[in-house]
């Protein structure tokens, strides 16, 4: 029977070796050192490690809508307008993602806090994506659509998936970026994980979602050959407004930089490469 704690939180790096150990546990050093005790470093005590052992966990059932409209009136309202006119989920969780992609555009992507409910992200146009994820989850929860939040943990890249449309759906909030199949069926981590190819295979529709602060190729060689590299450690955890009560939501003064002194983000930028590296070894011929 699966232990899946086994599989979770600082757990995790007991079932790693080599440099994919050693670049976890500098992501969770950076992030306890960079966030404190507050939601980003919360949540990353939850997520799960997506392998063989964890697939069917995490993929098996279909999960449940607990947020309860009315506790979050104007996420409610910010929701119901995005997807005013809208009818099928495909077009509220599109219409939610071209929302969260442009926020930043309203103050130029200046990171004045760490932390923040979701409304209070939303009040500062939030950009970047460890914060961008929560709030995807959190408009797709008053619309009755369950999210979750994924940690490519060596590319240092927070997304979603979104279930959709009966299965488990990746969306990056932040970039605008998301897979369909041939038959445009939206696509899980796991799916693009297992054949890559795909990011580079997608129709114009949805590559016109990519959001223009970078170029389309610079997005999917990054997701390519580091996001959904063959070495990328996939952590992916349930997150919902329903939880709200369990973390601490109280803003964090940004990280400054630690000068001439070596810190956690050193070390999770050095091993976040190495991994790069290795990835590299899959890499396309074109």
């Amino acid at each position: 029977m699966l232990d899946i704690n086994a599989y979770t939180g600082k757990n995790i790096a007991d079932r790693l070796e080599g440099i994919e150990k050693e670049c976890y546990l500098a992501a969770w050093d950076w992030m306890e050192y960079g966030w404190g005790e507050n939601v980003e470093f919360q949540r990353m005590r939850e997520h799960i490690l997506l392998c063989d052992e964890t697939r069917e966990y995490l993929y098996g059932s279909a999960p449940l809508c607990r947020y309860i409209r009315g506790t979050r009136p104007i996420l409610d309202k910010i929701g119901d307008e995005i997807c005013a006119g809208l009818d099928s989920e495909r077009e509220k969780v599109l219409a939610i993602l071209e929302y969260i992609r442009d926020m930043h555009e309203k103050v130029g992507g200046a990171d004045y806090f760490y932390g923040g409910t979701e409304e209070e992200l939303i009040k500062k146009s939030e950009w970047f994506c460890e914060r961008v994820a929560r709030v995807m989850v959190a408009l797709c929860e008053t619309q009755g659509i369950v999210g979750r939040i994924v940690f490519h943990i060596g590319a240092g890249h927070v997304t979603n998936e979104i279930y959709l449309e009966g299965g488990w759906a990746y969306f990056d909030p932040r970039c605008g970026m998301f897979c369909v199949d041939e038959n445009g069926r939206f696509m899980s981590v796991d799916e693009i994980v297992k054949d890559r190819d795909w990011i580079y295979r997608q129709p114009e529709w949805v590559t016109d979602y990519h959001a223009k602060y970078w170029s389309l190729d610079y997005r999917q060689h990054r997701n390519y050959h580091f996001c959904f590299s063959p070495y990328e450690l996939q952590c992916i955890g349930d997150y919902s407004l329903a939880d709200a009560d369990k973390y601490n939501f109280e803003w964090v003064a940004p990280y400054a930089g630690g000068g001439n002194k070596r810190t956690p983000q050193d070390r999770y930028a050095e091993t976040g490469l190495m991994m790069l590296i290795r990835g590299q070894s899959f890499c396309r011929k074109d």
